[in-house]
């Protein structure tokens, strides 16, 4: 069974053309069809024939130490056991107090006048008469043994109570009760933390008038994470600064870590030793304390040029004159945006930094620069 064979109806355009002309148009168009099939099938080859390529950003490589912190927040303090509290060993009545609290004093500074209390006064007198009341009474029983009317026995008790009213005078000495006046001078430069005297008050023997913290030896005491605290060690060098003015800052170096954490804040205490006490460097003074946890040797690099395999192993893309070049690394520590790794990688190629996910080694590069040229012609 054959197949009926329709012939395409020439259309309106060439029905009127004579012929031959028909024939020409034709032969034309088909001509020019082959040629654009033709044009096509050339240019599809070439780009073919053209190797993949990807446009990345690259950054020469840097050794160094990546170091990770923590900053801890708290407050400057005297040195323990520096402190120094004014008090007297009798009672006194308070004539004139020279100074205010927070004060800085120098060395030989007068800072408070005090008087003896009229008690002190009578106890003082009474004490010089029995020395001389005891002194005569040697005397007396000396003669009197010279004269044989006078014991041994006597004589030894005599001398007993002489020492013991010498004794009496020189302790009451030492109390200052000899001085009508004292006038407490500063024993060093330093700070007027608390005053507790006013002018006309009486203290008790032992009652403290004021203390004086040193002006060298402060400490500063901050509170740590408890999780942190363990990553700390007497010895750590830290960097201070105001919490109001962090530009200004000291190097202060950890001497201790609290062994428990304080119930009130939740965090593990910390003091540290101040190298150096600047005039902007007050007890009380608001502070924050950097840390450093650990340091990380290598080359530091961009955390997003790391990339991870499906194994977990980690390795960067390196620009080996226009080719990608992969390198295994290991990671030596993250803090930030960027990571200190190790590998064999070379120090005169660059690293690509962006653009890699899509990398495969030797793969064609295009760096950020190129591809600007490419787009400016």
């Amino acid at each position: 069974m054959s197949l009926p064979i329709f012939a395409a109806a020439p259309t309106p355009l060439l029905r009127a053309l004579p012929p031959r002309t028909t024939r020409s148009a034709l032969n034309l168009a088909a001509a020019l069809a082959l040629g654009a099939l033709g044009a096509l099938c050339t240019l599809a080859s070439a780009r073919a024939d053209v190797a993949p390529s990807a446009l990345v950003r690259t950054a020469p490589l840097q050794r160094g130490v990546l170091t990770r912190s923590v900053a801890a927040v708290g407050t400057v303090r005297t040195a323990s056991g520096g402190t120094l509290s004014v008090d007297f060993a009798r009672a006194v009545r308070v004539r004139q107090v020279l100074v205010r609290p927070g004060q800085a004093v120098r060395r030989g500074q007068v800072l408070l006048e005090v008087d003896n209390t009229p008690a002190g006064h009578a106890v003082y007198a009474q004490a010089r008469e029995a020395l001389r009341f005891a002194q005569s009474e040697l005397d007396r029983l000396l003669q009197l043994q010279r004269q044989q009317l006078a014991t041994q026995s006597q004589v030894d008790a005599a001398r007993r109570s002489l020492a013991d009213a010498r004794a009496t005078l020189a302790a009451q000495q030492a109390q200052g009760l000899d001085q009508a006046r004292q006038i407490v001078r500063a024993p060093f430069d330093g700070l007027v933390q608390s005053l507790q005297a006013t002018p006309g008050m009486q203290l008790a023997a032992g009652a403290v008038a004021l203390s004086l913290a040193p002006r060298a030896g402060l400490q500063a005491v901050v509170g740590v994470d408890p999780r942190q605290a363990s990553e700390l060690a007497p010895g750590t060098v830290a960097r201070l600064a105001s919490v109001f003015d962090p530009a200004r800052s000291v190097q202060a170096t950890v001497l201790d870590v609290a062994g428990r954490v304080d119930p009130a804040s939740g965090r593990v205490e910390l003091r540290l030793a101040l190298g150096a006490t600047p005039r902007w460097l007050l007890p009380g003074l608001a502070v924050q304390a950097t840390l450093p946890l650990h340091a990380w040797k290598g080359w530091l690099v961009p955390r997003q040029a790391v990339l991870r395999d499906a194994d977990g192993q980690a390795y960067v893309f390196q620009d080996d004159h226009g080719h990608a070049r992969r390198v295994s690394v290991r990671v030596r520590g993250d803090e930030g945006e960027r990571s200190a790794i190790t590998g064999a990688l070379r120090a005169s190629l660059p690293l690509v930094v962006l653009g890699n996910y899509e990398l495969s080694n030797g793969m064609a590069l295009r760096t950020s620069g190129d591809g600007a040229k490419g787009q400016a012609r």
